[in-house]
């Protein structure tokens, strides 16, 4: 099971019925294939709300917009039937979902996708403007009305899945600015755009998505007639080719990472941020090594430690390969620096994972810094688990940015185990932190936390990240990013 802490605090008794209410009605849904089963939830001291729920080993479908992994037309009309039937189950039971987008649709150990946050989705973000995120749903994936302060119905649930499909489909949702992120003006601009049709899209695909989004809530689908149609769709004669052309390339790109170290770069969209990638089979070994460790991207509550000023940076290893632990207890080995090593320069820089450049002169050992900034929200762990957090754009609120990054050399079941690790210790300490902060030091309230590979990432690099005195918009300065 995962506990998710939301950041966002019930001040007010309305807000605090409401969750419990809602979240109640999904604990009761939790039997649907299509809902993400909920066991309790509460309401912590602080007033931050929290669900325990199954936990979803294969993140959320936010990974699925990224060029590298995108799906086809077919595998995403499945999940649309999926999750249509589970907002038709929902809204049978009088419960509205209300922020139905990527990020809350969640994968399971056995690749089905679930429907989660219930509840949750109701609750505004602090600062929001209501106006813009009416009853706390997402911009990008809102239906017309919202921005018209309309209350929320099934039909905007609806919408919302259509767009998230369609986002599924382009790498971005309707209507939806290429780069950037528009304000309530510009919004209202875009909502009197016509959606624009996916050329490689199934043509009958993209009508039904076209009915489900339509301006007018009335001519809408309902949710189980949405279910239906999808589930209609036969695809005669068309090819696949909106995520299969992705697919494609992303296999493509494997192939030559097979051939190549597992850090060695993979070309991506120009303008995005590059990730290595490696063969199915390595992947696959390197999951069923740390199956323990990397158990999802739910976020849990929070867990950041903090790192004295007095530990001095790693030794530079004498290979820059990774070391397999059959055992994986975390016990140091004989080349692994010791932390009470002393930094030196690294004699020979191993070649820098893509989007990284190698650090090893500024920090010592082998270690990396970001060539842009990298900022994460919902960091935290279960029963020390390795902590998971929730990747965020920078330019929206978010409470950790990573400042370094670098290589296990034996891989890791627990958070307590990789926050012991030598490389990890002299890497993740304040005075790195400072070496990397464009001219300025960290205040004393700055939190360092240790952040373990992430599955989704599919690199396996911990990072060093730091909260600068909490929830921010737009990235702290780093020399390097």
């Amino acid at each position: 099971m995962a506990v998710k802490v939301d950041h966002r605090p019930l001040n007010e008794d309305k807000e605090r019925r409401r969750f419990l209410r809602e979240a109640g009605a999904a604990g009761r849904l939790s039997g649907h294939p299509g809902i993400v089963t909920v066991h309790d939830a509460g309401i912590l001291s602080d007033g931050r709300p929290y669900l325990v729920m199954d936990l979803c080993t294969g993140g959320s479908l936010t990974q699925w917009l990224k060029p590298q992994g995108r799906q086809d037309q077919q595998r995403i009309r499945d999940v649309g039937v999926q999750i249509a039937d589970a907002l038709a189950a929902a809204h049978a039971r009088g419960v509205l979902h209300r922020d139905v987008k990527p990020a809350n649709i969640l994968i399971d150990s056995f690749d089905r996708p679930g429907l989660a946050d219930f509840g949750l989705a109701a609750i505004p973000e602090p600062g929001e403007d209501l106006s813009v995120t009416l009853e706390g749903m997402t911009p990008a994936y809102a239906p017309k009305e919202v921005f018209y302060l309309k209350p929320p119905t099934a039909y905007g649930d609806v919408y919302s899945l259509a767009a998230t499909l369609y986002a599924l489909l382009d790498g971005k949702p309707p209507r939806w600015p290429d780069t950037g992120t528009p304000n309530l003006p510009e919004l209202l601009e875009l909502q009197a755009n016509p959606i624009e049709r996916l050329p490689d899209l199934d043509p009958e695909f993209m009508d039904l998505l076209l009915r489900a989004m339509d301006d007018d809530p009335e001519r809408r689908l309902t949710a189980a007639e949405f279910r239906d149609q999808l589930q209609a769709l036969s695809f005669a004669g068309a090819e696949a080719t909106t995520g299969a052309a992705a697919s494609t390339t992303a296999s493509a790109a494997s192939t030559t990472v097979a051939a190549a170290s597992p850090t060695s770069a993979v070309a991506s969209e120009s303008g995005g941020r590059r990730r290595s990638r490696r063969p199915l089979v390595a992947l696959l070994l390197v999951v069923a090594l740390i199956a323990a460790v990397t158990l999802g991207s739910i976020p849990f509550g929070g867990n950041a430690s903090s790192r004295s000023a007095t530990q001095p940076a790693a030794a530079p290893s004498s290979s820059g390969a990774a070391e397999a632990s059959p055992s994986g207890d975390g016990s140091p080995s004989a080349d692994i620096p010791s932390a009470a090593t002393p930094s030196t320069p690294s004699a020979s820089p191993s070649r820098a994972p893509e989007g990284f450049v190698d650090c090893s002169q500024q920090l010592g050992g082998q270690s990396y810094c970001l060539t842009e900034p990298e900022c994460w929200t919902d960091l935290g762990n279960y029963r020390d688990y390795v902590s998971q957090a929730t990747m965020q754009d920078c330019d929206q609120p978010h409470l950790y940015q990573t400042y370094a990054a670098g290589v296990l050399r034996k891989p890791v079941k627990s958070q307590s185990q990789l926050e012991a690790r030598p490389e990890v210790q002299a890497l993740c300490i304040r005075t790195n932190l400072n070496n990397v902060l464009m001219g300025r030091t960290s205040r004393k309230d700055w939190q360092i936390a240790e952040l373990g590979p992430q599955v989704i990432l599919e690199d396996d690099l911990f990072r060093c990240l730091f909260a600068a005195g909490g929830f921010r918009t737009g990235p702290v300065k780093l020399k390097r990013a």
